[in-house]
């Protein structure tokens, strides 16, 4: 071999070292190849994370926006602060108004801002009604009854079993409350009073939680007997009502 030839095969190997030390330029990628394995990165970021984190360590998200295991989204907090306030108000205002109706309340006691339309309300509903009211308890027996009640929830699952729900029937449900706490104070029974207001704030926050929410809760209620003729919406209420006692006593008196 010839030293020329040496010099030439020494000269190309040194270029064919160098460049393998080089990369090589990058393919662009195809957009299909960009899309490959998205699917798959999209499904692992849907999967649930726990509460306040966002999978990597160190960084804290707000557990209110967080996924719910389902993939659905949170009730946001100020639903939730809706719905606590809906269940203080339920239960300050009928323990409040059963207590007032039974005269157990202190007077100086700082009253429910919707207690004044309450009162009113049903006042006029058992005064119209109160041959039916009457028949109804009579019926119920309440000298036999347990002390927590529960009879009431029953009878409020059947006054709205066909799904309807207006704020007379709601009233109406209430002044059906008014009648059974009357009668247990001429029993002597005034302990009792508490869980009737119990049963029916328990009915109406867990079975009626919604409607109440969407009709601006308490503070609808007193605006809607503020405009509206009541006896027009008390009247099919009451009807209910008087079914689920099977109470024929007053009806028609209801109906006239």
């Amino acid at each position: 071999m010839t030293l020329s030839l040496i010099r030439r095969t020494a000269t190309v190997g040194l270029l064919g070292a160098h460049t393998a030390l080089v990369p090589a330029p990058a393919l662009k990628a195809r957009p299909e190849d960009e899309l490959d394995g998205c699917a798959d990165e999209t499904d692992a970021t849907m999967k649930p994370l726990r509460p306040g984190t966002n999978g990597l360590k160190g960084l804290q998200l707000d557990g209110r926006f967080v996924s719910a295991a389902d993939g659905s989204l949170p009730n946001t907090p100020d639903t939730q602060e809706l719905g606590s306030e809906l269940d203080r108000d339920t239960r300050q205002l009928l323990l409040d108004f059963y207590r007032t109706y039974t005269g157990m309340c202190p007077r100086d006691r700082k009253q429910h801002h919707a207690l004044p339309t309450m009162n009113r309300v049903v006042a006029g509903v058992l005064l119209k009604h109160e041959i039916a009211y009457k028949g109804m308890v009579q019926r119920l027996q309440l000298d036999s009854q347990e002390d927590d009640m529960s009879f009431i929830c029953s009878i409020a699952q059947s006054m709205f079993k066909d799904n309807t729900t207006n704020w007379g029937r709601v009233v109406s449900l209430v002044a059906f409350g008014a009648a059974v706490c009357s009668r247990l104070k001429e029993l002597q029974r005034e302990r009792c009073i508490e869980a009737v207001a119990e049963q029916i704030s328990c009915y109406l926050i867990s079975e009626q939680h919604d409607w109440l929410l969407n009709n601006k809760s308490w503070h609808g209620f007193v605006e809607f007997f503020r405009e509206e003729d009541m006896e027009s919406v008390i009247r099919s209420a009451l009807m209910a009502v008087v079914g689920c006692a099977g109470i024929g006593a007053g009806l028609a008196l209801l109906i006239r």
